[in-house]
């Protein structure tokens, strides 16, 4: 896994209204959608439009805008020229900060019902990542069910994202703060908020008014650099985009149709896929003969026939429908630090027996003037990072990222020269020879936590714990839900503990998310130190009740 993601930093560089737009000779022209929430504008009208077909409203996904689906990306052209009418929208991302689903969805519910009756007849929603789950509320808690036939979810995280997570660890908090990646909408995106939001949709009756199609991918190498970092820390929950992983893309009471060779960009363009979603724009009848899975979702001749971009992928049927959302006890070979700096900032790593290499990436609010990397003989080694900005998650930060094969066991110092205060975050990722991992597990209905350490020295190994609580004030009602909270989080417990021992969590003040961080501190069989990060959330809710992946 690493290693891949070394070759790939090798092969990269080195170091309101309803306007109509005006349609010019079968090309569209891309709409104004405006720039307030709830803005939406209706695309070029085709010059022959089946009033079978239903019009498509694209749904854009988290701190993104509708433009995503018409700026380097022909899935607007290639719903014109299937002639099909559509619109785009705007939520509440497009103000800079983005909001939970049920802020999200309660705007949409409405606009749908507009966008609806201004076409006169009912629509197919296409979302892409976050934008499936505001869709799924505003069809299920809202009631606009009604107004729609089918949802094709594209990327969508069902069941949360891990990245979530680890934007409100202990140590990444600080950067994420301060880049502004901290948010109503990310919060919601938490493993733990989802498994809740899980309950408080699945088993309502709304949910089968609409039938759900969700396509994912598995190729995060082929991305950006956001895409390639979040790929390879969500490798070891499974196969992923770089920001979701294919088990949590699974919808319950969905049909997953697809698992391509997709980033998480290239799964919401057309060239790649609106071929693979066309058969499910309309309800399948039995004279249809649509088939659920067989190639990228379909037959072996329309693969040929579609010129997609993506390389078909074989997948079983049976395989796709059982699989289940990954639990968070995924083993970490992640060696996580961050904070503030006032121009300097420094970490000592660890580097146990065995490791085949490691990657070290330290990412900051602002480019680094220059990045050392010193063995631990005290030499410093003549490094040119990869430095590339992140359009994800942690969209506004800056990665310098530094493969080492075979790194000398010791201890290293990496080191950031800045001109500048700033936070940051330092993540070693190492590619493990021997077989040593640490796996955080939850335990009694997710109160109690436990961590699992193959491979070290029981009497030598403690844990470093670190539980901060994002407290969401009093909620009146799904409606009403907001965020009462600061960017930090409140530090409810930070002590070192055995290995053997449970981590309680604290009791809750009111709802919200209890954010875990546990440094592994231990010793090989070999007598070698080796150092681990942890991160799992905890969603606690009015009654008490624990949710976690």
């Amino acid at each position: 896994m690493f290693r891949k993601f070394a070759v790939l930093l090798l092969s990269l560089v080195v170091f309101a209204g309803i306007p109509l737009s005006p349609v010019h000779a079968g090309v569209v022209t891309n709409p104004n959608t405006g720039g307030t929430p709830g803005s939406w504008t209706q695309g070029d009208r085709p010059p022959v439009v089946d009033p079978a077909k239903p019009a498509i409203l694209f749904v854009h996904g988290l701190n993104s805008s509708a433009k995503v689906w018409y700026e380097s990306n022909d899935m607007y052209q290639q719903a014109f020229d299937n002639g099909y009418e559509t619109a785009f929208i705007n939520l509440h991302d497009i103000s800079g900060t983005s909001q939970n689903m049920w802020d999200n969805g309660r705007l949409l519910a409405d606009k749908i019902k507009e966008i609806s009756n201004h076409f006169g007849k009912k629509l197919v929603i296409v979302a892409h990542s976050k934008g499936g789950i505001d869709t799924q509320t505003a069809l299920v808690h809202y009631n606009a069910h009604v107004y729609v036939t089918n949802v094709i979810t594209l990327g969508t995280p069902h069941h949360g994202s891990q990245l979530a997570d680890l934007a409100y660890s202990s140590w990444a908090s600080w950067l994420a703060a301060l880049i502004g990646s901290k948010s109503p909408g990310t919060e919601s995106m938490q493993t733990s908020y989802m498994k809740y939001f899980r309950t408080q949709t699945d088993s309502l009756a709304n949910v089968s008014k609409n039938k759900y199609y969700t396509f994912a991918g598995d190729n995060w190498g082929s991305g950006s650099t956001s895409h390639i970092f979040g790929g390879m820390y969500l490798s070891t929950f499974g196969d992923n985009d770089g920001v979701v992983t294919v088990a949590n893309a699974h919808l319950p009471k969905g049909t997953m149709v697809s698992i391509g060779r997709w980033n998480h960009s290239t799964v919401r363009t057309g060239s790649h896929v609106f071929n693979l979603i066309k058969p499910y724009m309309t309800a399948p009848s039995v004279s249809t003969g649509i088939s659920i899975m067989s190639i990228n979702g379909m037959e072996s001749d329309e693969v040929a026939a579609s010129g997609q971009n993506s390389e078909p992928v074989e997948v079983q049927a049976a395989a796709v429908q059982a699989a289940q959302p990954v639990h968070n006890d995924a083993d970490s070979p992640y060696y996580i630090r961050g904070g503030e700096h006032n121009g300097t900032a420094a970490e000592r790593l660890v580097v146990e027996n065995g490791v085949a290499s490691v990657t070290l990436n330290w990412i900051s609010n602002r480019p680094v003037d220059q990045l050392h990397v010193v063995t631990p003989d005290g030499e410093e080694l003549p490094v040119q990072p990869q430095v590339t900005a992140d359009d994800g998650l942690l969209n506004g930060a800056y990665h310098h990222t530094v493969s080492v094969p075979a790194p000398q066991a010791g201890e290293w110092t990496v080191k950031a020269d800045s001109s500048e205060p700033g936070a940051y975050l330092f993540m070693a990722a190492f590619e493990k020879v021997n077989d040593q991992h640490a796996k955080l597990k939850k335990e009694k209905n997710g109160k109690q936590l436990t961590v699992d350490t193959k491979g070290l020295k029981a009497d030598k190994t403690k844990l470093n714990v670190q539980i901060e609580f994002y407290n969401e004030g009093a909620k009146q009602s799904k409606s009403s839900i907001k965020q009462a909270y600061g960017l930090k989080g409140k530090k409810v417990q930070q002590r070192q503990i055995e290995a053997a021992e449970a981590i309680e969590l604290p009791v809750a003040e009111g709802e919200g998310v209890f954010n875990v961080t546990v440094d592994v501190e231990g010793e090989t069989t070999e007598g070698y130190p080796i150092r681990r990060t942890l991160i799992k959330s905890v969603y606690v809710d009015a009654n008490g009740n624990a949710y976690s992946s």
